[in-house]
């Protein structure tokens, strides 16, 4: 880790992109042991949700600092001629899956070709394409998610989207145990969970942005090898939906899955993977060709560890 920076006292609002999860752990676990205050930032988290744009927002300047779902967010906002950057990530791995019911015979991503697979529209318009050049999905196999499992649960050989901590937990709960395919095990290159910061505000609060790295990672590194309590109660009180049980289920497929790497390397990105990712879905035409990938990020902040 670089030597640790402290802010001046420095104010930051840090939008998530859904309600609060474990997903968001790491912010949680670093606002609830005091990582952030001590490096003199103030940081107050706002739980996104269904209707949550962070993408727009930050175009509009109404967000300065906020999540990146994923690696298209930060591309398409240089490519529309916003300028943002990536700082850093939680995950390694994108928790996005596909499952199936515990019968189905598939064993791989690639025997559920021909499968008729619940999708959701943002799903269409992301790596649904990936999946098509990869394995030979057809758009004949699309069938609408409306964020309900009960199609799914009825009929046993269809395929579900869904995120990794979330869906399979939901099918758990409704007696079936699903078999479950991570994209990121299927060769997937994309990031999850990153840190996305307006270069304006970047430039002129740079001891605060590092300062905020150093801290989420902290975050993250206590939040999953030490003592969660901390965080989950913070989460537990800003989302009233949220049920100890599903946090437990949550990180414990993060630990059994490594999505956050070695605990080294937390929070880090290189430039390899970068371009990977680009080249591969500028290739299938789902981000602009012509932009320059390393504008929608920065390694600059991240420790030594994670930029190998």
């Amino acid at each position: 880790m670089n030597a640790t920076v402290f802010a001046d006292e420095s104010s930051i609002t840090f939008a998530t992109d859904w309600k609060a999860q474990a997903e968001h752990g790491g912010f949680y676990q670093a606002l609830a042991k005091g990582y952030y205050a001590e490096r003199g930032l103030k940081v107050a988290i706002r739980p996104g949700g269904p209707q949550t744009d962070n993408p727009r927002l930050m175009a509009a300047g109404a967000l300065e600092i906020a999540i990146a779902s994923n690696n298209f967010q930060p591309l398409n906002l240089i490519a529309a001629g916003a300028e943002v950057k990536a700082v850093m990530t939680s995950f390694q791995k994108d928790p996005q899956i596909l499952m199936i019911h515990p019968d189905v015979k598939a064993t791989n991503v690639a025997e559920l070709k021909g499968m008729p697979v619940f999708i959701s529209d943002s799903a269409v318009a992301t790596f649904w394409p990936w999946l098509q050049a990869r394995f030979g999905f057809e758009d004949s196999q699309v069938r609408k998610y409306t964020y309900s499992l009960a199609p799914w649960l009825v009929n046993k050989n269809t395929v579900q989207e869904g995120y990794l901590s979330s869906e399979p937990y939901t099918a758990g709960q409704a007696g079936v145990v699903p078999k479950i395919f991570l994209f990121a095990d299927a060769g997937y290159p994309g990031y999850a969970g990153m840190v996305m910061v307006r270069t304006d505000y970047l430039e002129k609060n740079r001891a605060t942005v590092q300062a905020f790295v150093e801290a989420s990672i902290l975050g993250w590194q206590d939040y999953i090898w030490g003592d969660p309590a901390p965080g989950n109660a913070l989460i537990l009180k800003d989302n009233d939906e949220m049920t100890p049980e599903l946090i437990a289920y949550a990180i414990e497929a993060m630990k059994q899955n490594n999505m956050l790497g070695p605990r080294e390397q937390v929070g880090g990105m290189t430039d390899a993977r970068w371009k990977q990712f680009y080249d591969e879905m500028s290739a299938l035409d789902i981000v602009s060709k012509g932009v320059n990938v390393k504008d929608a990020y920065t390694l600059e902040f991240l420790p030594n560890e994670g930029k190998r």
